[in-house]
């Protein structure tokens, strides 16, 4: 007897990579503004600020993925409906955060000096 895995847990490497090129792309026009725009001063890449951007793009792609797959799959249980909805709240919670950086640091990819 073959043992498979369910529908939604099929193709775990290729939502990785797809998460991972979706938060790249995301994230890659912030950076390029960012070194673009403050070229003149003495302060130090912020890698740190674009690692949490990108591994907070990171877990809303990938979450996203996993849920579109649930919900193909059609997997109608108690259980599974929960774990969506709790997986939606939590992509909610993500996105706030990362809309939240984006705003916050948005001078700073401008270039406006002194702007943290």
């Amino acid at each position: 007897m073959e043992h498979t895995k369910p529908q939604h847990l099929q193709g775990g490497s290729k939502d990785l990579m797809a998460s991972a090129l979706a938060s790249s792309a995301l994230v890659l026009p912030f950076m390029i503004l960012e070194l673009v725009n403050r070229r003149s001063f003495h302060e130090g890449y912020p890698i740190p600020l674009f690692s949490l951007m990108w591994l907070l793009q990171f877990a809303f792609a990938l979450g996203l993925i996993r849920t579109v797959a649930k919900l193909k799959a059609g997997a109608n249980r108690p259980v599974t409906r929960l774990a969506v909805v709790t997986s939606l709240l939590v992509m909610i919670l993500v996105a706030f955060l990362w809309v939240g950086i984006v705003l916050d640091q948005m001078p700073c990819f401008l270039g406006v000096p002194n702007c943290d």
